[in-house]
């Protein structure tokens, strides 16, 4: 190539030379250097190509061997200075690095050192181990304990210059619920119940990319009580790890997103309870002409039952059935959309289902709303013995209990699910048999058809709102899961109207307003006495 030629295809590719090397060091003057050092060996070189279009894989090739050269330079400038760097024992690192009242400072900043330097630090300054012992416990070589502790000593002077402010999560947390929908187990409501700091590592890090440190920083958490949580979220592909930042790796309905839809859609939301009213009013009476086992004789809460088949059935089998889903396969043992909400307690609250199965078919049904307490589902879920005793009694089993069973018997007579009159089991929820709940099923036909595409126009409206809250690398996951919006728009929000407006009643603890029991072919309205 020709002088002239190369000259100017390199000067035109100086700015770019540039943000390659920026992004591979940690100062403005190092990338500059580096740069520098890249572009010289352009220029010597070039004779090398031999036609322009060939210039650009050369000019990579160059940098990366000049970059991967200059890297060892680096190392072994650090690793030959550290033994006169490093002070002995004698020296605490209190004095080695503080003088006067800076102790809080450097208290602060052994906070936010990540694993392996924290660990060296403290086992060379508090503990008292030498680098050969720390080599020995840590697996690790004592160039790499040296340089650990080096630069964890450049790392506490630089923090300790500099001025922290913590964040607002610091004082003011959020709240995070994980949800879940699709097959498989789900084991991620649980990296989150309970867990304050597993909440705000994902709100810190939604339109953010934060080390360690400035987590810590942000929620107030030294690090050392992060790095659990830090590495259960990543296992669970909720967050991710690049380099030595952390991205949250799901959608997140923010309480901003969600103060927003739901104003958007509040008409259609009380439009949904309007119509499900109107629908009792009209028919409650056909409802329980259709002769199934009803659990009791209240209309109010077999009102709540009724709202949740109906709901069921318009807002899953018929929106959600219209709609051409392809749930994701990233997550480990499981296909399903993984999303979080913030502050979701504070709106309507929260909503779960759940189908469990006997051998022979028949099924145990659960819609629970946290406006009437605990989530129902879990106490069976993962319990299949506790399903099948259940299933077994609305049946009209009698006999041959075993003893434990006996014992689950008296836990769900305690919790309301059971009750016992002379001697037989009956339950306290609805029993219907398959054809009883295809009858009912038809009867809801015309209000479900109603209330799914109010639906759709909700949906339409929260996707325009979610994705403009929703960051630029995952803009294309929100508009693929905008649709689960539907739990609080077409769900939780309407029956909490229903509450408000008197439609619905709340419930006592021992209640059970929104599980049902379908079971294959067996006549329970002939035997009521039993409930079987």
């Amino acid at each position: 190539m020709e002088k002239g030629n190369a000259e100017a295809l390199i000067t035109d590719a100086a700015k770019t030379i540039f943000s390659y090397c920026r992004a591979r060091t940690g100062t403005k003057e190092e990338a500059e250097d580096l740069s520098q050092d890249i572009l010289l060996e352009l220029l010597k070189s070039h004779g090398n190509i031999s036609e322009d279009k060939a210039f650009y894989g050369f000019m990579w090739a160059v940098a990366g061997n000049v970059y991967k050269n200059w890297c060892r330079k680096r190392s072994k400038v650090a690793v030959t200075e550290l033994d006169d760097r490093i002070p002995d024992k004698s020296a605490p690192l209190d004095d080695a690095l503080i003088a006067g009242d800076d102790l809080q400072l450097l208290r602060r900043e052994l906070n936010l050192l990540v694993e392996q330097h924290r660990k060296v630090t403290v086992m060379y300054y508090f503990s008292g181990s030498s680098v050969s012992e720390i080599s020995n416990t840590l697996g690790i070589s004592e160039s790499m304990v040296k340089f650990l502790l080096f630069k964890s000593r450049q790392k506490l002077k630089e923090g300790m210059n500099m001025e922290r402010t913590s964040g607002n999560l610091s004082f003011d947390p959020g709240n995070l619920q994980l949800r879940f929908w699709g097959s498989g187990s789900n084991p991620f409501w649980k990296l989150c119940e309970h867990n304050l700091i597993a909440q705000n590592i994902l709100l810190a890090c939604y339109n953010d990319r934060c080390t360690a440190e400035e987590i810590s920083v942000q929620i107030g958490v030294a690090v050392p009580y992060l790095e659990s949580d830090l590495n259960a979220l990543c296992e669970n592909k909720v967050l991710v790890k690049a380099g030595s930042r952390y991205e949250t790796a799901i959608v997140i309905f923010t309480k901003d997103f969600a103060v927003e839809a739901d104003a958007a859609t509040l008409t259609l939301q009380q439009e949904i309870a309007y119509v499900l009213g109107r629908f009792f009013d009209k028919w409650i009476a056909d409802i329980k002409g259709i002769g199934f086992y009803e659990g009791g004789n209240d209309d109010s809460l077999l009102k709540w039952h009724i709202t949740a088949i109906a709901l069921e059935k318009a807002v899953f089998k018929k929106y959600q059935g219209s709609l051409n889903i392809k749930y994701p396969t990233k997550y480990p043992g499981c296909e399903a959309f993984v999303w979080g909400e913030e502050d979701y307690k504070s709106r309507y609250g929260s909503f779960g289902t759940c189908a469990l199965r006997n051998a022979e078919g028949d099924l145990i049904r659960f819609m629970d709303f946290s406006v009437n307490g605990e989530m129902n589902h879990r106490y069976f879920y993962d319990h299949p013995n506790r399903v099948n005793i259940m299933l077994d009694i609305a049946k009209g089993k009698q006999h041959s209990f075993s003893e434990n069973d006996m014992l689950e018997i008296a836990e769900f007579i305690k919790q309301g699910y059971v009750k016992k009159i002379d001697d037989r089991l009956s339950l306290n929820i609805p029993v219907f048999t398959s054809n009883q709940f295809e009858e009912l099923s038809h009867l809801l036909d015309d209000v479900t058809d109603e209330i799914a595409e109010i639906t759709r126009e909700m949906i339409k409206l929260s996707t325009e709102i979610l994705i403009q809250h929703t960051p630029v690398q995952i803009k294309n996951e929100a508009k693929d899961i905008s649709w689960l919006k539907m739990f609080d728009n077409a769900i939780t929000a309407p029956v909490s109207e229903m509450l408000n407006n008197g439609i619905l009643r709340k419930v006592a603890e021992n209640e059970h307003p929104t599980a049902y029991v379908i079971t294959k072919g067996v006549d329970l309205h002939s035997k009521p006495a039993s409930g079987a």
